[in-house]
């Protein structure tokens, strides 16, 4: 008898231990986080960039157009057709290529921000078990976590991990700067 009251009463203790919890602002993370700060950097250059190329082809055809409306009261029935089947296939060639680039950009930035995530998984991994923390919920804003001691908020402190893990890495250099020098 004394052996299963004591048995029951170490089933009591170990179940009485509790899971450490804690919460990240998943929101702060994203505008502090320095590798998220250059992938956006990034991908806004590349769009103006982008962008600019393209209002050079869409001033052409812009030009192209003016001066078909300018020469067409002129132009015989025929080749009125033809210039405006020529402008027309121009103009959806360039809405083509502006959906293309679009669709690149975001590709491309979705396979960057998943290798930032896989990182920021990683390093929240690591940081909850070093702490000995069983659980970790993310939040933004007035999200999953309703409410959340203070004390419960890493997010501080896995920034400052994820930032010096940045910091530490060597800048990547895109393949254009590479191949101009």
């Amino acid at each position: 008898m004394k052996k299963l009251i004591l048995v029951a009463f170490a089933i009591v203790l170990s179940s009485c231990t509790q899971t450490k919890i804690a919460y990240i602002d998943v929101a702060d993370v994203m505008s502090e986080y320095k590798a998220m700060i250059a992938l956006e950097e990034e991908m806004t250059t590349k769009q103006q960039q982008i962008a600019g190329e393209l209002q050079g082809a869409q001033s052409a055809f812009q030009a192209k157009v003016q001066e078909y409306y300018k020469n067409a009261p002129k132009m015989s029935s025929a080749k009125k057709q033809a210039a405006e089947q020529a402008l027309q296939q121009e103009g959806q060639m360039l809405q083509g290529q502006q959906q293309q680039a679009s669709q690149m950009l975001e590709q491309e930035n979705q396979a960057k921000s998943e290798v930032l995530i896989k990182t920021i998984d990683s390093i929240v991994a690591n940081y909850s078990k070093s702490k000995g923390l069983g659980i970790v919920l993310g939040t933004q804003g007035n999200g999953t976590v309703m409410y959340g001691d203070d004390a419960l908020n890493v997010t501080a402190d896995v920034i400052e991990m994820l930032n010096a893990d940045y910091d530490k890495k060597e800048p990547v250099v895109p393949a254009e700067e590479t191949e101009a020098k």
